[in-house]
């Protein structure tokens, strides 16, 4: 019986073809402009860290003078190299490290050179960010206070750089010799939560890591956002007056948690700062709290969103009532199946293989205008590419969104057309 109604049903497709293409093309094209807003929003404000977000933690703590601080209410302060010493030296019973995101120039003679993207970090980084290290060793705390050359570099820089063996390979950076003396895993959060997220959110993952004590010394360039206060000649990184540096601990119990809140604001008071909650000047935020106060989706984007939304409602009502018109033109040939003994749940069988064919086109041109959308605004480059990329699970669910769009838009004026009752009276009115 089944396959008596499927034939029937792409029977009657290709009889009113017009009819179901134009319900697939709204609903398609609704569907897939809906998923391109609704991923870019997803891969925008997804977790960075899953399964490790629930226990990392981002110390907050703003030593501005009072009157930048008023002038500026900078959400995402970074810390001091003082301040930030000061807790991982307080905080020795928590996994705690220190970082910035920065950029040093590979020299090769007799070649060109390369510009690298570098994460300046103290030594338990690997460690609190959980990158695993696939070959070698990261630096020790010892090596990291006493502003060793060394470095880490990422499996992807390694192939390029040194795929016969890394360990010991020397590399000279912004004109210092340093020591690869490990290869980290390829680690891409999205967003960038480990750096300052008010600027660079969305950006290339790390290539290279090294000691934040060296990076200091040799003075090289940080590219996280840097905020300087007091006056005086030039930036001084280790100084108590410019503030650059990302603090992340990793605090996997609720007893953990306590502890170093009240080790920070220990520490806060000590500095004399306000611990009150108003006042919003010392916090202990989970990764996820802190990014939604980071606020890393746009008021734009997400009008977009909510745009693209209503155009899918839109076109949902529109499809359904064009489904409902061509549905309720047969209740007269609908009628004459029931009075010949046809069940209702046969007559509901038939219009919903009917709007299943229809729900295949929708699901095929949902699919192909969310892939064309999110190449078109790849190829734009007006968006990061880390949240323009497409997803085989995203493109299966944009298909089966428009084929569920599909039989929704039929499900209810089929129901309407397949009571008996109304049935009947159409019967009864063209007897006589």
């Amino acid at each position: 019986m089944d396959f008596y109604y499927l034939s029937l049903a792409l029977k009657r497709f290709r009889q009113r073809i017009d009819v179901h293409m134009a319900i697939a093309l709204m609903l398609g094209v609704g569907v897939g402009t809906a998923m391109v807003m609704l991923s870019i929003v997803l891969q925008a404000s997804s977790d960075p860290a899953p399964g490790r977000s629930g226990s990392l933690f981002r110390p907050h703590l703003d030593v501005r003078p009072t009157v930048q601080r008023a002038g500026d209410p900078d959400s995402g302060q970074a810390l001091t190299w003082p301040d930030a010493k000061a807790l991982l030296n307080q905080g020795t019973a928590w996994s705690q490290a220190a970082m910035a995101g920065g950029a040093v120039t590979l020299l090769k003679p007799g070649q060109f050179s390369a510009r690298l993207r570098a994460r300046y970090a103290t030594s338990e980084v690997f460690n609190v960010l959980g990158i695993a290290i696939v070959q070698g060793r990261p630096w020790t705390a010892e090596e990291g206070q006493s502003g060793s050359r060394v470095a880490v570099l990422s499996h992807a820089l390694a192939a390029v750089e040194c795929p016969k063996g890394c360990i010991g390979h020397q590399l000279e950076l912004s004109r210092r010799n340093y020591t690869v003396i490990g290869v980290a895993e390829d680690w891409h959060p999205v967003p960038m939560f480990q750096g300052d997220v008010t600027r660079r959110p969305f950006v290339a993952p790390d290539q290279i890591y090294l000691p934040v004590e060296a990076a200091i010394a040799d003075e090289l360039t940080v590219v996280d956002g840097m905020t300087v206060w007091g006056g005086g000649q030039g930036v001084d990184l280790a100084g108590p007056q410019v503030s650059w540096l990302q603090l992340w601990a990793w605090l996997p119990t609720a007893d953990d948690v306590a502890g170093y809140s009240a080790t920070l604001r220990g520490y806060a008071h000590t500095k004399g700062l306000q611990t009150h909650p108003d006042t919003d000047q010392v916090g202990l935020w989970p990764l996820m709290k802190w990014l939604d106060r980071q606020g890393l989706v746009p008021e734009r984007t997400q009008m977009q969103l909510r745009l693209s939304l209503l155009l899918l409602v839109v076109c949902i009502v529109n499809a359904a009532a064009l489904l409902g018109f061509s549905l309720g033109a047969r209740r007269r040939e609908l009628a004459i199946r029931r009075a010949l003994g046809a069940r209702r749940r046969d007559v509901l069988a038939q219009l919903m293989w009917e709007c299943a064919w229809s729900g295949l086109a929708s699901a095929a041109l949902a699919a192909t205008a969310y892939v064309t959308g999110m190449l078109l605004v790849a190829a734009a480059d007006v968006l990061p590419s880390a949240i323009t990329t497409l997803d085989a699970r995203t493109v299966l669910m944009a298909a089966g969104l428009g084929f569920a769009t599909a039989l929704l838009c039929a499900l209810i004026p089929a129901l309407d057309i397949c009571r008996s009752n109304s049935l009947s009276r159409m019967f009864a009115k063209g007897a006589a």
